[in-house]
């Protein structure tokens, strides 16, 4: 008892400075504090693009600041149907990039955009959105199966993926998948698992293998994996197009299809020529929910804001091209599609434009292309009238 008297009293000398200097040390700025905060929560996968329009706005006149909290895509519907609030830390971006954290009420925070990568009906407890919540599309994001570098497999089948995933590596018996250890895959709020569901008919909560939270979790499973030749997962281009040196995408052969197809014209590429035209399956819009009134529109004004710089309604700051920052988020301007669709990998409709911009970004993203670059319309010729961001397009 003698020698624990000192202890004691140390204790109560130091206690509560210790207490102090821990919660000090852990504390961040309130996110309330930003100029002009617009909360967004929801997709994981979007993170990259979030980085980048954030980086931008921070430093537009007048400053907005991108408050985001990835979750998981059904936690982007879900925030804003259910009013379910962004809780604990979030994320922002100054000038240069830097991610910084900071801290959302104590009681919770509305978000203003819950921001998914699949239609609200891919999510549990969504048979269709309320009348008082819109779903507005943003640019088209695609998901894929990815290996590692030194793995020797180049396709990938949804009757493959079915067994693989549907029952796991030893019961599916498709080698060389046969190691459930090896078979990685997301939570089922994840976007890019609600989809590739949809797509290999397997159930968002039923996959088997092993469950990763996040999508640089998959990434580092995956790319850092002990036997490459046993190893699967699923990752957005987001992520996979920007870690081509750490994993490889494979080529996908949808149900009734007669070959495989890569997201691209072919494994080195980025063009996304398969996705714009519709043979590659896995792909979607992303999506943006908010409050809005009876004629559609948000009604939260920092909704309005943010969705708006998409639809048109609303111009973006001048330093910031939203379109460069779709193309190097790896995602694909709706511009530069040539097939759409309204529903969950639903049939496909041949798509128009008003102005295409698939010239552009196949230049941008994929640093060349066949189309003729012009500065006016007079420099076009045959089919390819028109000129739209600088090279001739057909309409």
């Amino acid at each position: 008892m003698k020698r624990d008297l000192p202890i004691r009293a140390a204790l109560a000398l130091f206690g509560p400075l210790a207490v102090l200097t821990t919660a000090w040390n852990a504390s961040a700025a309130p996110c309330s504090a930003e100029t002009t905060p617009i909360y967004i929560t929801g997709s994981s996968a979007v993170k990259p693009f979030v980085v980048a329009l954030g980086k931008e706005l921070a430093a537009a006149n007048p400053k907005v600041t991108l408050v985001y909290q990835g979750q998981g895509s059904c936690n982007g519907p879900d925030a804003i149907v259910n009013g379910t609030k962004m809780t604990g830390t979030a994320s922002h971006w100054d000038t240069a990039g830097m991610e910084i954290t900071c801290e959302l009420d104590i009681a919770g925070t509305l978000a203003d955009v819950g921001v998914s990568d699949v239609y609200a009906t891919s999510c549990p407890g969504f048979a269709s959105l309320p009348a008082d919540v819109g779903d507005f599309y943003g640019p088209i994001q695609v998901m894929n199966f990815v290996v590692p570098i030194a793995s020797s497999q180049v396709s990938f089948s949804a009757e493959a993926a079915y067994f693989v995933y549907g029952f796991g590596g030893a019961a599916g018996q498709v080698a060389p998948w046969s190691n459930d250890a090896f078979i990685f895959h997301r939570p089922p709020t994840s976007g890019t698992q609600q989809m590739i569901s949809k797509a290999i008919t397997v159930p968002a909560n039923q996959w088997k293998g092993t469950e990763l939270a996040k999508s640089g979790d998959i990434l580092t499973a995956v790319s850092t994996s002990t036997d490459p030749e046993a190893t699967i997962g699923i990752l957005a281009s987001d992520v996979a197009d920007a870690n081509r040196d750490k994993v490889k995408i494979l080529a996908y052969q949808h149900f009734k299809q007669k070959c495989a197809y890569w997201p691209d014209t072919n494994a080195t590429s980025f063009d996304k020529i398969s996705v714009r035209e519709g043979t590659y399956p896995i792909w979607g819009p992303l999506h943006m929910f908010a409050k809005v009134d009876a004629t559609k529109k948000p009604t939260n004004p920092d909704a309005a804001k943010f969705i708006g710089y998409f639809t048109g309604d609303v111009k973006p700051p001048a330093n910031v091209n939203l379109m460069d920052l779709e193309i190097t988020s790896h995602t694909v301007p709706a511009c530069a599609m040539k097939v759409q669709r309204t529903t969950e990998l639903g049939d496909t409709t041949p798509y128009t434009p008003k102005e295409p911009c698939g010239c552009y970004f196949e230049s941008k993203a994929n640093g060349s292309t066949k189309c003729d670059a012009c500065a006016m319309d007079t420099d076009c010729t045959g089919s390819a009238k028109h000129c739209r961001f600088g090279y001739c397009e057909a309409n």
